[in-house]
């Protein structure tokens, strides 16, 4: 019987392969970890030539696996893709014959450039998190406005986009533009591999900076202005379409049986929402990942400069707002303050043992800048260190600075009229409770946490069971498959004394906005 479902989840760190039952029971999962290279300054790539390493759970244990890197794929993903489901298919043969459909999500705006041969025009792909390209944006601030495209793209314009990537490769890849025949996201050239299809889903285009968001179809006039064509976007699809089956040569390197359905799949973001349960207007999110997401759903776009725009899987929005500090500043703080000799669940019991407001330490997140912001070179900095703090202060008030920098995000989306009545937690950020307790407390709201912590999977197994008809539609589809572990409330004196520090925290903010230029300059040391 077709009852199990496939996923594939290309993320930033690593590609990874699920097989789910329909109550969303994962039966076999396989990992593939590599790593981003850093060129330059704010620049971030992938290449397939990086270092590959393998990591495999299976029914929620740990057992070693075979090193060994497929040579045919010209792409890492491709390559982690493949090895990941061979080698689930391999500990479980059974379930091969019972794969009734394939879905695959991923990170956002990794640019893959096609030629009109299928092949990637150069074998590396520009990151969601590369920032090259924000003179680009600037310039195009400075010509159009930030505000002039908002309601025909939904969004203001930033350097994550992939308008803005290929502004950025139009002026400094000259000899390969012209070669460039099809533009897809890293989950979209794992669908083209597996099927030949070259299609992408409204959740992913959404975040083009060239999708009109009212008729959702490429807007020409977008197009004209970064110089493309619309037959160089994919076709358009729901996430739940059916876009082709495996190919004989997708067989050949996977392992899987020819004539498997693919549907559309969708941005890692709008799965994992889906998998924490959040779809309806009304619902919000705390996304806690790599970066923090902040996300309230809509029946439209949210029309506000600080405030990015996602169609969803289903046919909803999501407004949200993002900090790039997240987990990431967990892990700066791991490698910074403990030369990475300490664990992240010893980091929160060192931090645990502080009290709160880390007596008078405030921590600004902004190792990395700003994602959408007036000013986006901001920095991250300490403020009250005194000689009496010690690592655990230092840790604790990084968790409450990237619990005080998303409440100012936060007042963003409230700005828009939107007021949530509870966050749901999902990511890596919702298994600790401790940061649970503060951002309930920095928010002034409960928070839920889900479950399952694979909310990014169990999103892509609804998505993808309800394009072949496993679920009826996506509200039966969260019904199976999302439960809801605990709710944690606001304290009432945790939550008036994170007041005080919230104001605090914003006055810092703003008073360090008049000084980054000039920290700019100094950056580059002596002549």
């Amino acid at each position: 019987m077709k009852d199990k479902i496939l996923t594939i989840d290309v993320g930033t760190g690593s590609t990874r392969a699920a097989i789910l039952r329909v109550d969303g029971t994962m039966v076999g999962f396989a990992q593939r970890e590599y790593e981003q290279t850093t060129p330059q300054a704010g620049w971030s790539e992938q290449s397939p030539s990086g270092g590959l390493h393998l990591l495999y759970r299976i029914d929620g244990g740990n057992v070693p696996g075979n090193q060994k890197v497929a040579q045919q794929p010209p792409s890492l993903w491709w390559q982690a893709a493949c090895e990941c489901v061979r080698e689930v298919l391999y500990r479980y043969p059974e379930t091969a014959s019972q794969i009734a459909v394939i879905g695959v999500c991923g990170q956002m705006h990794g640019t893959v450039l096609l030629d009109n041969h299928g092949e990637l025009v150069e074998d590396r792909a520009l990151l969601w998190n590369d920032k090259r390209s924000q003179p680009q944006v600037d310039a195009f601030a400075v010509r159009e406005g930030r505000e002039k495209w908002l309601s025909h793209l939904n969004n203001p314009p930033a350097a994550a986009w992939p308008a803005f990537k290929l502004a950025w490769w139009r002026e400094h890849k000259p000899e390969s533009w012209s070669k460039i025949a099809t533009i897809l996201m890293p989950k979209d050239y794992i669908n083209f591999m597996l099927t030949g299809a070259l299609a992408t889903d409204y959740s992913e285009a959404s975040c083009y900076f060239l999708m009109d968001s009212e008729t959702r179809r490429w807007s020409s006039q977008a197009c004209a202005l970064f110089g493309l064509r619309v037959e160089q976007l994919p076709t358009l699809k729901l996430s739940s379409d059916i876009i082709g089956y495996v190919t004989p040569e997708a067989s050949r390197l996977t392992d899987l049986p020819c004539g498997i359905p693919v549907v559309a799949g969708t941005s890692d973001m709008a799965a994992s929402l889906l998998g924490s349960g959040v779809y309806e207007p009304g619902m919000a999110s705390d996304s806690t990942g790599t970066s923090t997401l902040l996300t309230v759903v809509a029946k439209h776009p949210l029309q506000h400069p600080l405030v990015n725009n996602l169609h969803l899987a289903n046919a909803a929005w999501g407004g949200f707002t993002i900090l790039d500090a997240g987990g990431d500043a967990v892990r700066w703080a791991r490698l910074a303050l403990a030369d990475n000799q300490i664990t992240h669940p010893q980091l929160l019991q060192e931090a645990a043992t502080v009290q709160a407001g880390a007596e008078g330490l405030l921590f600004l997140p902004y190792l990395t800048g700003e994602r959408l912001a007036e000013k986006n070179n901001s920095r991250a900095q300490f403020f009250g260190l005194q000689r009496k703090h010690r690592r655990g202060h230092l840790f604790r008030a990084v968790l409450e600075g990237v619990a005080f920098a998303s409440w100012r995000n936060l007042r963003q989306l409230q700005a828009c009229g939107q007021y949530p009545e509870q966050m749901i937690a999902s990511g890596g950020g919702a298994r600790s409770p401790l940061w649970l307790e503060i951002k309930a407390a920095a928010y002034n709201l409960p928070i839920l946490s889900t479950r399952n912590q694979e909310n990014g999977v169990t999103g892509c197994g609804i998505i993808a069971g309800v394009g072949v008809g496993l679920y009826a539609d996506f509200a039966s589809g969260v019904r199976q498959t999302v439960q809801f572990d605990k709710l944690i409330s606001p304290d009432p004196r945790l939550r008036d004394y994170y007041q005080a520090c919230t104001e605090l925290f914003d006055t810092l903010y703003q008073q360090s906005t008049a000084l980054y230029d000039r920290l700019d300059v100094l950056s580059a040391g002596p002549d």
